[in-house]
């Protein structure tokens, strides 16, 4: 809480989000899809990135269904805890893509994998659910870091340290992914599936969730660059998407960038209705109206007072109008 303005405020933290995919420039259709808006309340946001597999058609499919189930399960669970509900979405979206692998012809293989999260601003905390190969990194003062794990061969080879950034990048096995969503029926305590995390949220901490679109076309220090470069959050991901296409653009391109800032409450809840801040204010404006009375009621004065000078004058006209009538017919006697 701070003085700001002569006005009582508190600081809060606050969030300034951008998301958007594009298909790339091999690709014909995009098997991406992402979500980014605010849930609940102004406090919290839903982001969440989702890479569609199972082919031409079914990766597009699952996707969809996947961001339709995680919207529907999230919807007004606002008194429960944030890092439940985001892991119960994930595996909702998982099932929804299971039941419906069977009733759609030619798409048995279709699943996908996701990175979401639930930005909690009143909490500071930022609680994430992750499956697959899509990625969360931070962003701070300090520099890019990975806090996801790729669900994946060539991920495991690269987080443990075995081969480079640059060798998974280029490996001819960095797709095969031990994790996915869709495939069968499971649930929150299914080993080996959900990979959940609550991470601190401070000011000025950068947030980036992306596809390996993005991850495959630009190493740490790529991203890194751009996200510490000025701009809007719109523009770092307009950035991000342009610089992946420049690299050859070889699959579909998702990238969503959360930069958390500071706003200003008033601190009495009711301040807006009735701001002890503005009693001066209110003798001030009370001073302006009496004094536009008064010289509105002056105005009035002045008009009253020509009318009554007018007035006088024709009448004096009137009566040495008269009198010269008056010597003149008794001079004519």
């Amino acid at each position: 809480m701070t003085l700001h303005k002569s006005k009582l405020v508190e600081i809060m933290l606050g969030a300034s989000v951008y998301g958007n995919t594009d298909t790339g420039l091999v690709r014909k259709n995009n098997e991406d899809a992402f979500i980014a808006q605010k849930i609940w309340d102004d406090n919290h946001w839903l982001m969440a990135v989702i890479d569609g597999l199972g082919g031409y058609e079914g990766g597009e499919v699952a996707a969809a269904i996947a961001k339709e189930a995680i919207l529907r399960s999230v919807d007004g669970k606002q008194e429960q805890d944030c890092l439940d509900v985001i892991m119960q979405s994930v595996v909702d979206a998982n099932n929804s893509i299971f039941y419906q692998r069977s009733t759609l012809n030619g798409l048995n293989d279709m699943g996908c994998v996701i990175t979401a999260s639930i930005l909690d601003l009143e909490k500071k905390q930022l609680n994430v659910a992750h499956v697959g190969d899509t990625r969360l990194y931070l962003c701070d003062n300090k520099g890019l870091v990975k806090l996801t794990h790729d669900h994946s061969f060539v991920g495991g080879l690269e987080d443990e340290g075995h081969i480079s950034e640059e060798d998974a990048m280029n490996h001819p096995r960095r797709n095969l992914i031990d994790r996915i969503v869709g495939d069968e029926l499971k649930d929150m305590d299914t080993p080996r599936f959900i990979e959940a995390a609550v991470f601190p949220v401070s000011l000025g901490n950068q947030y980036l969730l992306c596809s390996d679109g993005l991850s495959d076309m630009l190493t740490s220090a790529e991203m890194n660059s751009i996200l510490q470069k000025e701009g809007s959050v719109k523009k770092k991901v307009s950035r991000l998407i342009d610089f992946a296409n420049k690299q050859g653009g070889k699959d579909n391109i998702t990238a969503i960038v959360a930069n958390i800032i500071h706003r200003e409450y008033p601190k009495n809840p009711d301040y807006n209705k009735q701001p002890k801040g503005n009693k001066s204010k209110n003798k001030r404006n009370k001073k302006h109206k009496s004094k536009k009375n008064y010289s509105i009621q002056a105005q009035s004065e002045d008009k009253t007072r020509a009318s009554l000078y007018k007035i006088g004058f024709i009448t004096l006209i009137i009566v040495v109008v008269l009198l010269v009538l008056i010597l003149l017919s008794q001079s004519k006697l």
